[in-house]
């Protein structure tokens, strides 16, 4: 029996094909793929390949071109936003933020789709955002504005929002491009982590093919107009990386 079929996945897509406009100029062959619990994917390919676009897909952001994403065996959009919400979070490096809001008042924002009718917050939502903030070490500057933090730091209050999200499904745009080397090797070792301990599922793009063989159970690879997946253990010998030795 294969892993797929002992487990059932968190995300899932049958032929799906993705983009914008002109989609099938960049994605010609649709692909089925699935995301299991405890499981951290690594999404490679060059810029502009159709990365972006295929998390916003998997998010529920942007419409399939054709095929099929669902969340937990539904239909992505069947789901009702807030449900949606707490089962799934994408992150961007490049969101903006609120000029005076603080690190902690932004990671707060992770406990929305919870709170009531008027936005209320328990000691629970409390203790979660304390404790997301401690795993990304942002708890140090807390009071801080986060648009006076640098690039690196407001990455992590970024992926502490996210954490207190809770969610089951974790998708992460580029999470280490501000990150210095140490931070990146701990940011990656965290993601498999958490993905583990709470049986999430992970997909972070990354230009790092070290840290994707290093620190990830699969890698995804668009290139060429298709999407490949493989164990990253096997990536290599595969030929699944051989686009990022074309130069």
């Amino acid at each position: 029996m294969s892993e797929l079929n002992m487990q059932t996945a968190l995300l899932e897509c049958k032929n799906l094909l993705v983009g914008y406009g002109h989609a099938l100029e960049t994605m010609k062959f649709p692909f089925d793929f699935a995301l299991l619990p405890g499981t951290v994917v690594a999404l490679m390919g060059e810029n502009g390949c159709g990365k972006s676009s295929l998390l916003k897909t998997f998010a529920g952001l942007l419409n399939p071109v054709s095929g099929d994403v669902s969340l937990e065996g539904m239909p992505l959009g069947q789901w009702a936003p807030r449900e949606r919400a707490q089962a799934i979070s994408l992150v961007r490096m490049s969101s903006f933020v609120p000029p005076r809001m603080s690190v902690r008042e932004f990671v707060r924002l992770g406990r929305s789709p919870y709170s009531g009718i008027f936005d209320s917050r328990t000691e629970e939502d409390n203790r979660i955002v304390e404790e997301s903030m401690g795993l990304l070490d942002v708890a140090v500057f807390a009071e801080r504005p986060i648009a006076e933090l640098s690039d690196g730091e407001r990455s992590r209050v970024f992926l502490a929002e996210a954490v207190a999200q809770q969610v089951k499904v974790l998708l992460l745009d580029e999470p280490n491009a501000f990150l210095d080397i140490p931070r990146s090797h701990a940011l990656f070792r965290l993601l498999k982590k958490i993905a583990v301990d709470r049986g999430m599922g992970v997909i972070v793009s990354t230009h790092s093919v070290e840290y994707a063989e290093r620190y990830c159970d699969r890698i995804m690879v668009v290139n060429g107009g298709s999407v490949r997946v493989a164990p990253a253990d096997e990536a290599r010998k595969s030929g699944l990386l051989e686009w990022t030795e074309a130069f």
